[in-house]
């Protein structure tokens, strides 16, 4: 389900005199997503920049088309990722005010998609930062049109749980999910059921 909001009086050509940054957030789910190496095509495995505690979080000056939270020592990558309507999308002002949001599909008129795949983001990202296939003309009309018109943007991120509170699985579906996970959480899931055994044999 999507859901919109933008702050009172504020219309599309305001947007793009006020609108300096935009802030993409989202579950990562290894499966769905990619970082391929632009130079040698080569997919990057057990690297996954911009992604803590199970968030994908980028941060784009809109004027530059410059990625400002990008790690220079992964080079030139192609990211691509699935991200169905699981994402948080926020316009903010130059004094980082929020000025609209998005929750649920991916802006696509604004942020690339993959060959006119919607709910897609696919980013050419250079060694410092700027995205070269980010559009010229920002189109804001997704942020605008069915928003709910509020004096204060919502600035919370719902962060979906690495497992369903309830689940039924044989311990070879719990492993297959286990090994699906960014290596970061496969070793604290790990530790975790070694201390929890640890404690249990005491």
């Amino acid at each position: 389900m999507t859901s919109k909001q933008i702050l009172r009086r504020m219309n599309e050509r305001e947007l793009l005199e006020q609108a300096y940054y935009l802030v993409i957030s989202f579950p990562f789910h290894e499966e769905m997503c990619k970082y391929t190496d632009s130079l040698f095509g080569e997919l990057c495995e057990d690297k996954y920049p911009l992604v803590s505690k199970g968030m994908w979080t980028g941060i784009i000056e809109l004027r530059s088309h410059n990625l400002l939270n990008w790690p220079e020592e992964y080079g030139n990558i192609l990211f691509q990722a699935k991200v169905s309507n699981s994402g948080t999308y926020f316009l903010l002002g130059k004094d980082n005010k929020a000025l609209c949001r998005i929750s649920g599909y991916v802006p696509n008129r604004l942020i690339p998609d993959a060959d006119g795949c919607g709910d897609y983001i696919r980013l050419r990202i250079k060694s410092n930062g700027t995205i070269e296939n980010w559009p010229d003309v920002p189109d804001f009309s997704e942020f605008i049109d069915g928003a709910m018109v509020v004096d204060r943007i919502d600035g919370n991120i719902k962060e979906e749980p690495v497992f369903n509170v309830c689940m039924d699985l044989t311990y070879d579906e719990l492993m297959d999910k286990l090994f699906r996970l960014p290596k970061h959480l496969q070793m604290e899931i790990g530790k975790a059921l070694i201390e929890n055994a640890s404690g249990n044999n005491l």
